[in-house]
């Protein structure tokens, strides 16, 4: 269980790298963050933080017109929330 969390730590520390890219790494760090949620609702599929993430991710793809104006606030947003549910589940270890 620790390697498995440990390798979605890994995942998203890289996708926050990738942040620094500006808008051009913006594409990878969302690849990387849904893959490291989608490790993470296998782990942890009672934590109900996870399904609010999915749902939001779902809902800015359903709203995005192909426009990155004021909608670019809600991925940084999102990237965050991931890294808070990520780590507010490593300190109920």
């Amino acid at each position: 269980m620790e390697t498995k969390f440990k390798i979605i730590e890994i995942i998203n520390i890289a996708a926050l790298m990738f942040l620094l890219l500006g808008g051009y790494g913006l594409a990878i760090t969302g690849g990387l963050q849904v893959l490291a949620a989608i490790l993470f609702v296998l782990i942890f599929p009672k934590n109900k933080l996870i399904y609010i993430y999915f749902g939001s991710v779902i809902t800015f793809f359903l709203i995005w017109d192909g426009d990155f104006n004021w909608l670019l606030l809600f991925p940084v947003s999102l990237i965050f929330f991931l890294t808070f549910i990520i780590y507010n589940q490593k300190k109920k270890l």
